[in-house]
């Protein structure tokens, strides 16, 4: 059985890093060494679509495979949408999908099971800024302040983890219905927050 090795570094730092890319540096750290911990391997099920995504450590005959986070060597541009939107986005969550290639990961807020989703490669990318645009373009027709949605609840696949275009804020919102809950006043402090929770797969999975 692999599992995530601790001791190697899950996406190496710079100096010029922002706040949020030092607090998701830290959580895969932590979030790797959870699961070392819990004896469980770091797995995402194979996209046939994505053969090459840069995550993809270690291919295996079941359907699933081993996976680590990589930085991004080339930033997704946003400015497209947000120019087509006219609609800016928080640098600091530009920063949050600019920094690496992961896949989704389960962790907890407090006591709330989240989904944080992430991009997998280059044409997860595509994927996501049309889902994004969708979502902008809900908002703005239902005449409600913009969010930019990071993940979801684990429980309940129509609450969202969202982001205040204007403040900053990260907030929790059904869909379709504007934040109801702000859980902390910017990004980066609530990636310091999250305790990454640790998914165990069955004894022939892993």
């Amino acid at each position: 059985m692999a599992v995530a090795d601790p001791h190697s570094p899950a996406i190496n730092q710079s100096a010029s890093d922002s706040a949020v890319q030092r607090a998701l540096a830290n959580f895969y750290q932590r979030y790797q060494a959870a699961y070392h911990e819990a004896g469980q391997p770091l797995l995402t099920e194979l996209i046939d679509d994505w053969p090459e995504a840069p995550i993809y450590t270690q291919r295996r005959a079941d359907g699933w495979v081993e996976w680590a986070p990589q930085r991004r060597q080339q930033a997704l541009d946003f400015s497209d949408l947000e120019h087509a939107l006219e609609q800016p986005f928080p640098d600091s969550f530009r920063d949050y999908f600019n920094f690496g290639y992961s896949a989704d990961v389960e962790v907890s807020w407090q006591q709330q099971p989240l989904l944080l989703l992430h991009m997998q490669c280059d044409q997860d990318s595509q994927r996501f800024l049309q889902n994004l645009a969708g979502h902008v373009l809900m908002k703005r027709r239902l005449k409600q302040p913009i969010t930019l949605f990071l993940g979801l609840a684990a429980d309940a696949d129509d609450l969202l983890l969202t982001q205040d275009c204007v403040s900053g804020a990260m907030g929790l919102e059904w869909v379709g219905k504007p934040q109801h809950q702000m859980l902390t006043e910017d990004l980066a402090s609530f990636i310091e927050q999250l305790t990454p929770r640790v998914i165990e797969m069955p004894e022939d999975i892993r």
